[in-house]
């Protein structure tokens, strides 16, 4: 026995309608083409499924237990349906994210509210770590992208820029190289000096600028985070370089960010897992990201 969709949809119409007349007029087809599909079917079951009477169609009981498992399999139609309609909403699956903490405190929350306006239902998850526990948790598969300042060597990963935010100076309104509008190396020198960790990609341009302009500078603290560096600027303790996008988060009336040259940048990539094709969420989530950028230069983040 092979029953055809068009049967059975045929079958479905002139039970829910009560006549081929109803059932044409829903299919939007001719009566003719309902009459012929229906006895199509009671041929190809070898039962008759309908009583033809003066007063129209009527049920046989074989034919509403048909109905009946008809009626079920279009439901389960229906649910995969609502599935395949939820997967475009991004209401099924999860994403796991990892950003850098210079990117989670302005831009990466302007970004996922301008995602979930979009997509309501969305399941996701946002943590902060460093760029190098970034890598290792992108590669152990742990979470499903990061936000990283490192470059990595590890094959199962790739890495696609995102974006390459100036770096520039930190200091107190009053301090003299406020006055100047661009700094070099050794305007540095003799200054305190608040430092970023040593592994830092800010830190690790900085040494090899200094070195290449036989500068030394004065370090007496080193801090993980720019927010904490421009605090502690804030507070009369030293000048640092931080990133645009740091600056412009932590900016307030008693600092100023100069330029500073040769240019030291804070590139950002996207790193994934190469064992597995990105999903629908997180394309939608990197094109987000691509439309809405982090503050990327000095000016910029100067700016009201």
């Amino acid at each position: 026995m092979k029953l055809t969709h068009r049967q059975v949809e045929f079958f479905k119409a002139v039970m829910e309608q009560g006549s081929i007349t109803g059932a044409a007029v829903s299919l939007r087809i001719s009566q003719p083409a309902v009459s012929k599909a229906l006895g199509a079917l009671e041929a190809e079951i070898g039962l008759p499924l309908f009583q033809r009477t003066q007063n129209g169609l009527v049920p046989t009981v074989e034919a509403r237990a048909f109905y009946t498992e008809v009626e079920r399999s279009f439901s389960g139609l229906r649910y995969l349906s609502g599935v395949a309609r939820d997967l475009t909403t991004l209401k099924h699956g999860r994403l796991v994210v990892g950003v850098i903490p210079a990117l989670s405190n302005r831009w990466l929350p302007l970004v996922v509210a301008r995602f979930i306006e979009r997509f309501p239902e969305a399941n996701m998850t946002f943590e902060a770590f460093s760029s190098p526990q970034m890598a290792q948790l992108v590669g152990q598969g742990r979470i499903d992208m990061g936000l990283a300042q490192a470059s990595t060597n590890d094959p199962a990963i790739q890495r696609t820029p995102i974006v390459d935010i100036e770096v520039g100076v930190v200091l107190p309104r009053a301090h003299p190289l406020a006055a100047q509008k661009l700094i070099q190396p050794q305007d540095l020198a003799g200054q305190t000096f608040i430092s970023l960790s040593p592994t830092d990609v800010i830190t690790r341009q900085l040494d090899s600028v200094l070195a290449s302009s036989g500068v030394t500078i004065q370090r007496r603290l080193h801090v993980s985070l720019g927010s904490t560096l421009c605090n502690l600027v804030g507070e009369g303790v030293g000048i640092g370089l931080v990133d645009a996008e740091t600056y412009h988060y932590c900016r307030r009336p008693g600092l100023v960010c100069r330029r500073f040259e040769p240019r030291i940048s804070m590139p950002i990539s996207l790193l994934r897992s190469q064992r597995r094709p990105p999903s629908l969420m997180e394309h939608e989530l990197i094109d987000h990201m691509r439309r809405i950028p982090p503050i990327d230069t000095i000016v910029a983040a100067a700016a009201d």
